[in-house]
């Protein structure tokens, strides 16, 4: 299941971990980003492996900002803490997703 980034830790040492990171920034007033975050939980059940990161703009927009993000949904994939993948907007959730299951093909 998709967790919430709630600044516990540093945006940057959830970044850094080993392994592979989705992280989407949405809004509650985005309804695309309400349902593909539900679309990528649903992807993660299956695929344990993959950490899933959702951030909020309401409550982090200077993190938002600090990461170049200037539209929702946005979606970042980390390998090994290097960014990999970004889609912005209007974009293909499953193509995505596919590219990250070639990342994770490679790293086991």
């Amino acid at each position: 299941m998709m967790k919430e980034y709630n600044a516990s830790h540093s945006f940057q040492e959830e970044l850094e971990q080993d392994g592979i990171l989705i992280v989407q920034f949405g809004s509650t007033s985005c309804q695309p980003c309400t349902a593909l975050r539900q679309r990528i939980s649903l992807w993660q059940e299956a695929h344990s492996d993959v950490e899933a990161l959702y951030v909020s703009l309401e409550t982090y927009p200077q993190l938002a900002a600090q990461n170049g993000i200037f539209t929702v949904p946005t979606v970042l994939v980390y390998v090994d803490g290097q960014l990999t993948l970004r889609e912005s907007g209007y974009f293909s959730l499953e193509l995505l997703l596919r590219q990250v299951e070639r990342y994770l093909a490679l790293l086991t």
